[in-house]
């Protein structure tokens, strides 16, 4: 009889933690490169589209920029409707920005998704994402 406890509480924690480590290793976080466009009369850019499957934040880092200091960016659907909720970020040269989102909260896991951008100069800019961070 105690042979069956042990082996049934081995079974359930084999369960339990085989369960939580393909949770953890289910999402999206690999880097994609992105080039971004800005003029006067055009501001706006993004970068191309992904598969978000989890409800972590968005992950930016901006690697080159030219024609100003910053860029504003924020979180966004693959059509570009905003799942910031006012959440937007100053993105600069060499610093990581972890975007609030809730676009799986509302969109559901597999929703494509986006990080906008926008700056008033002209110039272009550089840089990688990813829609799930770890």
């Amino acid at each position: 009889m105690k042979k069956m406890y042990v082996t049934t509480g081995c079974a359930a924690a084999l369960l339990l933690f085989g369960g939580v480590a393909t949770n953890v290793l289910a999402d999206n976080h690999g880097d994609t490169s992105w080039h971004n466009e800005y003029r006067v009369w055009s501001p706006y850019d993004h970068t191309p589209a992904r598969t978000k499957i989890n409800t972590t934040a968005y992950y930016n880092l901006t690697t080159r920029l030219s024609g100003g200091d910053y860029q504003n960016i924020w979180a966004g659907l693959y059509d570009g409707t905003d799942v910031s909720y006012g959440h937007h970020y100053r993105s600069y040269v060499g610093r990581s920005n972890f975007l609030w989102n809730n676009a799986v909260e509302y969109y559901g896991s597999g929703i494509a998704v986006r990080v906008n951008f926008s700056s008033w100069t002209n110039g272009n800019a550089d840089g990688v994402w990813s829609p799930d961070s770890v």
